[in-house]
């Protein structure tokens, strides 16, 4: 068994391979912590795996951590006293939390947990993020485009993968010339916080022009064959307060949002931010374009493997889907700092069972993205819900509430690997009845009219309702890129139809939660669902029964659909 861990900048998480490679287990910290993003060593998540696992510390031969902690910490803090003095905030702070960094990662790790038979290993932070891709990708070769805030002392970097042992660096990005904390100054700027809004900005962007377009290629540009990020825009190079500056708002000449502000249609600056969020859109795509096109030149492969936190965003992973040298497109379901705990446990994997330099020919892509289990009593349930159904008949029974017009929540079995819902922890509702989307989207979900709620729809139906890329087929089955609706079709769904006339499709196989349901609902001639996370806002993706009862209660939601049956809430005094 081998355990790769992220942790200590965002959203911790542990992985678990056994020695044939395979996916066991996958947890984030915040699911168990509770904490929102939360960033500390993994204890909790651990000791979750090993224990639903079922396996003793004594079983794991490597633990391997995603980044090499020293590098990491020495690459911010050099530039830091370099450029800008030993007073200034980021540098003072980095002496101050020496000792809550990545760098106390083997103090921690012996602290809670003895892995004596375990070798201790240190992954370089974008070969753990290549990893990560390559774990779901086919046997082959590929170009690795790593792209995300930063790691180590890389921003960006291109691999050339000739095998599972056989990778090499071709180029990098150094700090801080980064896309990714060029998006997250942008985010900022925008009033949403920074490693959680990055996701608004790209559904805030579908409603502006980029009109700040050729401003903002003044702070980044990919030029000679090199990533510059011009620091005179950004402060995230020397403060702690902002991630932008003063020369930007001078530049675009808009005074940035508050922090966390509510942002929506009718507000009267929304065109002007939703315009800046487009065009820091198209800057990111461009850039992408051209970094993808340079791996091209440098290798003539045509598969690409692409992860890091920028990896995320699923409408520039349609937009690389069109480009001629791209042949194949594959992306992690949890492509940023979280998943790249899969691709730190694999190379503890190859490290600890080393294989001759060329293709592992009896490797498989992993398509598990519910692995593990988890353990729990729901008898609690009865205490303030009934049990309406079992069995198959739960999901007859959740068809025929979903065609009636009913809003559903899901805790099932385990949770899914990466970022978004994909049925075993989501609230749906029937796609086609648009005012019902519109329901759970505001008052249920209580979100932003500007941020779309996806589509859910059986693999042979797909291509029926939408224009799929083959190139990208894989990344549909996780949210991972956005489509477009077929036209005689998109009135039918119009409620999952984002304003910029695209979709971020999800692709469910009949065994699953959500084609089990949609093989139910075509008795119904409803062939779509509407899909978002189970949470409440600010929260973290509901987890256990207990976190699926909370919530239920303080959402108002009425049905719950777990793996033992189909429940109805009881409304009493107490939970009215």
């Amino acid at each position: 068994m081998h355990l790769g861990i992220s942790a200590y900048f965002h959203d911790s998480s542990v992985a678990l391979l056994d020695d044939n490679g395979d996916l066991i287990n996958f947890k984030k910290e915040e699911w168990v912590s509770r904490i929102k993003g939360d960033k500390s060593f993994p204890r909790l998540a651990i000791h979750d795996v090993l224990h639903t696992s079922k396996i003793e510390a004594g079983d794991i031969k490597s633990v391997t951590f995603y980044e090499k902690p020293m590098r990491a910490w020495l690459t911010v803090l050099k530039h830091s006293l370099v450029n800008y003095g030993k007073t200034n905030d980021l540098t003072v702070n980095y002496f101050k939390s020496f000792w809550k960094s990545s760098i106390i990662f083997k103090l921690d790790l012996d602290k809670f947990f003895d892995f004596e038979n375990a070798d201790i290993l240190y992954a370089d932070h974008h070969l753990s993020h290549t990893l990560s891709a390559l774990y779901y990708a086919d046997v082959g070769t590929y170009n690795s485009i790593v792209v995300d805030g930063f790691g180590d002392h890389t921003c960006t970097s291109i691999h050339h993968v000739r095998s599972d042992n056989n990778i090499s660096e071709l180029w990098h990005s150094r700090y801080p010339h980064s896309i990714g904390l060029f998006y997250s100054a942008i985010t900022d700027f925008l009033g949403f916080t920074v490693n959680e809004g990055e996701y608004q900005v790209m559904g805030l962007a579908a409603y502006g022009e980029p009109k700040f377009y050729e401003l903002l290629t003044e702070t980044i540009a990919f030029s000679d064959g090199s990533l510059i990020l011009f620091e005179k825009y950004f402060d995230f190079v020397h403060s702690l307060q902002n991630s932008y500056s003063k020369e930007l708002v001078k530049l675009l000449g808009v005074p940035a949002r508050s922090t966390n502000k509510s942002l929506d249609l009718d507000d009267p600056n929304f065109k002007i931010y939703a315009d800046i969020a487009a065009s820091a859109q198209k800057i990111v795509e461009d850039l992408l374009c051209e970094i993808f096109q340079k791996a091209w030149h440098l290798t003539d492969e045509k598969k690409f493997l692409f992860s890091g936190g920028v990896a995320m965003n699923s409408v520039a992973i349609n937009v690389l889907s069109k480009c001629e040298f791209i042949d194949r497109l594959i992306v992690p379901p949890s492509p940023g700092d979280s998943g790249a705990a899969i691709g730190a446990a694999l190379y503890g994997m190859l490290k600890h069972t080393p294989k001759e330099n060329n293709c592992i020919d009896d490797r498989k892509p992993c398509k598990e993205l519910f692995p593990g289990r988890i353990v729990q009593n729901d008898d609690f349930y009865e205490l303030n819900f009934k049990k309406i159904a079992v069995g198959t008949e739960a999901i007859t029974e959740t068809s025929k509430l979903i065609a009636a017009g009913n809003i559903i929540a899901t805790c099932y079995e385990n949770i899914e690997t990466g970022p978004r819902a994909l049925g075993n922890r989501s609230l749906i509702c029937n796609a086609h009845d648009k005012s019902l989307v519109e329901t759970l989207n505001t008052r249920v979900k209580n979100r932003s009219k500007f941020r779309p709620t996806a589509p859910a729809v059986l693999e042979k139906h797909a291509d029926t309702y939408f224009n799929l890329s083959e190139k990208i087929r894989d990344c549909y089955y996780f949210m991972g890129a956005v489509a477009t609706p077929k036209p005689t079709l998109e009135n039918t769904i119009s409620g999952v139809v984002h304003v910029d006339g695209t979709c971020r499709v999800q692709l469910c196989k009949e065994e699953d939660l959500l084609g089990q349901l949609l093989l139910g609902l075509e008795w119904y001639d409803i062939h779509v669902l509407a899909n978002t996370s189970f949470n409440i806002a600010s929260d973290p993706m509901v987890y256990s029964k207990e976190d699926a009862f909370l919530a239920t209660v303080r959402m108002g939601i009425d049905f719950l659909l777990t793996e033992t049956g189909l429940y109805e809430r009881e409304v009493s005094d107490e939970t009215s």
